[in-house]
């Protein structure tokens, strides 16, 4: 039996170095994980062009439904659930591969459809060879899920690090060679081959089997988060899939490169927070507490984290998307401007639906997501009268109308206030808003191109940190600790004091 520690032990001084030493590993994974696929994005957009990078903007849209569907939130369940079975995780395995194999199937016969849909014939084959894979990366799900409850986040990490170092490689090897849109299903089949070998042998396992009976506990919970992941899916994709039905998959991969920017700081800053988070907040569960400085300490390392680099990518967009992308990308800039804005939003309370689950709040979630999904719709919705850049407006502008509502769910489980929250946020906006001032200054004076690319990011950076120092240095201080304790560098301990760590 695999079991957890009774709340109030699991996050002891005792697991706080397995905790950090799991943060570093989950952000160099996701860290090297962003950084391969976005190099093999930017190779593929500038050797296709927009036009015929559109066809793996579409399939992306359609595969990344696929990943939501094979877990069916039975993941989350084992990794929330207080004590597992081998035999349970096995038959959760085996469920998931069952799910594959269907998936495959529908994929297969469906592809004509969605090809249709979007009005890309070449997107069939791709998908139907793709269909072929999926059993492939259903096998690493459930060791993923049981690694990640123990918070050997180093098992994973080095998994998923070495998996798109190799997909990444077989995409701009094929790409190079001339495969055109076919380098995406290189790059996804070698990296899911990679991973789901290397989470196996890490896990041992689990070995498949049917006894799905054991798997029945995690129902109640799963079927909630899967629920809430297939609202949030459909809210946070209908984007993608209006533009390239509507406007087509030229406009697609335009908004499709952009909204890369938003996921950026979401994967690389907030999935990092997130997996450890979640674990952390199901543990410290019973502690009040723990779970309330937790969540004012992980708003203010994101915050701080995400802010000043969305603003500022918001702000150069134009000399960032013509240098790495090419002139043929430019109409993208104002969208990256837009979604950046809404990803650093996004990457703040990344961590909110973590705190829901890892209190167990699956019913909350799913009211949560509902209302998300009308909202964001909504939004889409008006934005697409106006074009692409409208439907950016859109996304981003129902986000924000969102917050209050989220900042009211995370002040009810915690007892953490509304101004205590705004608090740990606010830092990070005031000096990301010095940092532009001093870029568009730049501007101002007629400086172009690379050199105010390069020159506004130092102009950016100085003033934003200045701003920390003169203005919040007890909040950069703070941060300064987390980020020194994450990267294994921890500072001086203090004297032991009673007080939380929110201040």
């Amino acid at each position: 039996m695999i079991s957890r520690a009774a709340p109030g032990t699991a996050t002891g001084p005792g697991t706080q170095p397995k905790t950090a030493r799991g943060v570093r590993w989950s952000f160099g994974a996701v860290l090297a994980r962003q950084g391969f696929q976005m190099l093999c994005a930017v190779v593929l957009a500038r050797l296709l062009g927009p036009q015929s990078y559109g066809v793996i903007a579409a399939a992306t849209v359609y595969i990344s439904l696929v990943a939501l569907l094979l877990d069916q939130g039975l993941s989350a369940a084992l990794v929330q659930r207080a004590e597992v079975t081998r035999r349970m995780a096995g038959a959760t395995a085996m469920l998931n591969l069952l799910v594959a194999v269907l998936l495959g199937m529908v994929t297969w016969f469906a592809a004509p459809g969605i090809a249709q849909f979007f009005g890309v014939a070449e997107l069939e084959p791709i998908l139907r060879l793709l269909a072929l894979a999926i059993p492939v990366k259903a096998l690493a799900i459930t060791p993923r899920a049981m690694l990640s409850r123990e918070l050997a986040l180093h098992k994973v990490g080095a998994a998923d690090i070495a998996a798109a170092a190799a997909g990444s490689a077989a995409g701009i090897g094929a790409a190079l060679a001339g495969a055109g849109p076919w380098s995406m299903v290189y790059q996804v089949v070698t990296t899911d081959l990679v991973c789901s070998a290397l989470l196996l042998a890490a896990s041992r396992g689990p070995v498949p089997n049917f006894a799905f009976r054991t798997v029945a506990p995690l129902f109640r919970f799963s079927v909630s988060v899967f629920a809430t992941d297939c609202l949030a899916y459909f809210s946070r994709n209908l984007d993608n899939i209006l533009v390239g039905r509507v406007l087509g998959v030229a406009a697609l991969s335009l908004y499709g490169m952009a909204y890369r920017i938003l996921v950026i700081p979401v994967q690389l800053i907030g999935q990092t927070v997130n997996r450890v988070m979640f674990p952390a907040f199901s543990r410290a569960a019973g502690t009040p507490e723990k779970v309330a400085a937790s969540l004012v300490s992980a708003t203010r390392l994101l915050a701080i984290s995400a802010v000043p680099l969305m603003t500022f990518v918001a702000c150069a967009a134009p000399e960032l998307v013509g240098l790495v992308l090419g002139p043929e990308w430019l109409p993208a800039a104002g969208l990256v401007s837009v979604l950046a804005i809404g990803g650093a939003r996004e990457t703040i309370f990344y961590v909110t639906p973590s705190l829901m689950k890892g209190l167990g709040q699956g019913g909350l979630i799913f009211r949560y997501e509902i209302l998300a999904a009308v909202v964001q719709v909504g939004g889409i919705v008006i934005g697409l009268q106006f074009g692409v850049l409208g439907v950016a407006v859109g996304y981003s502008a129902a986000g924000f109308l969102l917050t209050p509502v989220l900042l009211r769910i995370q002040s009810r489980l915690t007892g953490v206030s509304l101004k205590s929250q705004l608090a740990a946020i606010f830092p990070a906006v005031h000096a990301a808003a010095w940092g532009a001032a001093g870029y568009w200054v730049l501007a101002l004076a007629g400086v172009s191109g690379v050199w105010h690319l390069f020159g506004g990011f130092a102009v950016f950076a100085a003033l934003a940190l200045a701003a920390l120092r003169v203005f919040h240095r007890d909040t950069l201080s703070g941060y300064v600790e987390q980020a020194r304790t994450l990267l294994g560098r921890p500072a001086a301990r203090q004297a032991p004091t009673t007080k939380g760590q929110n201040g």
